[in-house]
């Protein structure tokens, strides 16, 4: 494949609302996930696999957080001299003054545009942040060239109990192209289906027709996104499906996110999304090798590096740079980067963000269906303060 026929978008634009207090102060996209990686790192890795070297990252807001962690994209190969990684923030019509808005739906798209035509590239494949997933980008570009359709959306069959009536779904023709994409609620799905064709937010398509697509929204003050251009793209226009077999997981809720981290401590999950014949890259730190005391006790968990353990850890996800304390127990939880767990205390079903300090003998006990919340950057030293939190 020749890298100038295939450009990338990367949709940083999607809902984070139901993951607060963790996307207070950044996109859904850089959440950490499981002990070293961003949720960023799997669309970014899956570009660079397939040999794209022009990417661009739409942001709602400040890109403070993203920029922070791609930076120039080296550690995803992506600092060509011929294209590279464009970054484009505050692609959100509430950051535009009240008396400004009318005039800015129609230019909504302006810079979506600009990117594709300076690309130079003859398809685009727009991924998102929300579906962790490891696809084989070049896989995908071959059967939308054998298919000879405009435009080519990618679904996962899930189990019917595992997929919710506002989630996505793909609606299929008995030749495998896809007529809509739907929440399950008002999808034609058969109600004895055992299997539903889930949308992975993720589409191919040729870039004159996207240009097409974007220039009529603004033409017409369509400002829902380019998840929603793209919705109606596939009613719109001859699409092909392609199913997608490897892992995934759907990160729209704390719960959902919590689960996410869980699954990784499954070997089969872990060598399924991250040692399949596609590497999953990310920002390198060298740091140096956790240390764990003669007295500590971990079994079964993630464990990043540089991190100083006494206590005693049980399936949970454990960044880099975490200090756990002698007589400390942690269980089912996600620890976040820098965090500080004082002595004696007791955590289950929790998850601490980046920075977070637990002061000694405090009780920190969520339920797996409602993971207790520590927000980045949170002291507590007293029993009380938990409750709060």
């Amino acid at each position: 494949m020749k890298k100038n026929r295939l450009c990338a978008i990367i949709n940083l634009i999607e809902p984070a609302e139901a993951l607060l207090p963790l996307t207070e102060q950044r996109p859904l996209g850089t959440l950490p996930f499981a002990g070293r990686y961003r949720l960023l790192d799997f669309p970014l890795s899956c570009i660079s696999n397939a040999g794209i070297n022009t990417v661009a990252l739409f942001l709602p807001r400040n890109g403070r957080s993203v920029g922070d962690h791609v930076r120039s994209g080296k550690d995803w190969d992506l600092d060509s001299l011929r294209g590279g990684v464009f970054t484009f923030p505050y692609n959100d019509l509430a950051v535009v003054a009240a008396q400004q808005q009318a005039k800015a739906r129609h230019h909504f798209y302006d810079n979506y545009i600009q990117f594709l035509r300076k690309s130079g590239a003859e398809y685009v494949v727009i991924l998102g942040t929300q579906n962790v997933n490891n696809i084989d980008i070049s896989a995908l570009w071959r059967y939308h060239q054998q298919r000879n359709n405009e435009m080519t959306t990618v679904y996962k069959f899930l189990p019917a109990e595992q997929v919710a009536a506002d989630d996505q779904v793909v609606t299929l023709t008995e030749y495998g192209k896809a007529t809509s994409i739907l929440p399950l609620a008002e999808a034609n799905i058969p109600a004895a289906a055992t299997m539903v064709p889930k949308s992975l937010a993720i589409h191919m398509i040729d870039v004159r027709r996207l240009i097409e697509l974007l220039q009529e929204a603004n033409r017409q003050g369509q400002a829902g996104g380019l998840n929603l251009v793209l919705k109606h793209a596939v009613m719109q226009n001859n699409t092909s499906a392609f199913e997608y077999t490897g892992f995934q997981a759907n990160i729209r809720s704390i719960q959902e996110f919590y689960a996410a981290n869980m699954q990784m401590l499954l070997e089969k999950n872990y060598q399924a999304l991250f040692f399949s014949k596609q590497q999953i890259l990310t920002k390198v730190k060298n740091e140096i090798p956790s240390f764990f005391s003669r007295d500590s006790q971990v079994e079964n968990c993630l464990v990043g590096t540089g991190s100083y353990i006494e206590g005693a850890v049980t399936h949970s996800v454990i960044f880099r740079n975490v200090l756990i304390n002698r007589r400390a127990r942690i269980s089912d939880s996600v620890i976040m980067q820098g965090s500080r767990i004082g002595a004696g205390t007791v955590i289950e079903h929790a998850i601490l963000d980046k920075s977070v300090v637990i002061g000694p003998n405090l009780k920190l006990i969520g339920t797996a269906e409602q993971p207790l919340v520590i927000g980045k950057g949170q002291h507590v030293y007293q029993q009380k303060e938990v409750v709060t939190q």
